[in-house]
């Protein structure tokens, strides 16, 4: 079934035309790899899927209800937050109210974030990119959308998120300059070239 269509857009900016009738679709449990020469239009096409930007012409169509997660290169966040109420903010469901705490601070463990009490503007930008990361992570999706995920890891880290990727159930689309990461978790590969896909 396909989660999401992407129906000849068109997208540039100022002179530079990125997409030219360009189609795509996303089907249910794909993992998806997005690869192209730096400028392609690889992150745009990323924020076009999550919705974040709109085709200047042609259409994107998504299947209802479906939830998507999408970790952009720059996350955006509370700067007053600590760690902990950064990655909770928005991911707390009924169903995992007792449990998404404790799966939250084992996510952050492993991205070497432990002290949960800092404050989110205290952090680098690799950390900052590391939280945006679990944030991602901790709340079911249906389509989760990753722009660099494995930027700011080191290898335990990339051996790590390539495990909860791989074991993902989800569908998973990810623009990464990573090419062992990405032949490891994706089944299929799309390439933008000279504005198509």
């Amino acid at each position: 079934m396909n989660l999401i269509t992407v129906d000849n857009i068109t997208k540039s900016y100022t002179e530079r035309l990125l997409f030219e009738n360009a189609s795509f679709y996303l089907q249910e449990g794909e993992k998806v790899g997005v690869l192209g020469i730096n400028g392609t239009g690889k992150s745009t096409l990323l924020k076009i899927i999550a919705g974040e930007e709109e085709p200047d012409t042609g259409q994107v169509i998504r299947a209802n209800h479906i939830v998507i997660r999408y970790l952009s290169q720059v996350p955006h966040f509370v700067e007053s937050d600590s760690i902990l109420e950064c990655v909770m903010r928005g991911n707390v469901t009924i169903e995992n109210q007792w449990s998404v705490e404790s799966e939250a601070k084992t996510m952050l463990t492993k991205l070497e974030m432990t002290d949960y009490d800092k404050k989110v503007g205290e952090l680098s930008g690799g950390q900052k990119k590391r939280l945006a990361l679990v944030s991602v992570l901790l709340a079911p999706a249906d389509v989760l959308i990753l722009d660099e995920p494995t930027n700011h890891l080191d290898n335990e880290m990339a051996d790590w998120l390539e495990g909860v990727l791989k074991n993902y159930k989800g569908t998973i689309i990810m623009v990464t300059h990573d090419r062992y990461f990405l032949n490891s978790v994706s089944n299929r590969i799309v390439e933008i070239d000279k504005g198509k896909i």
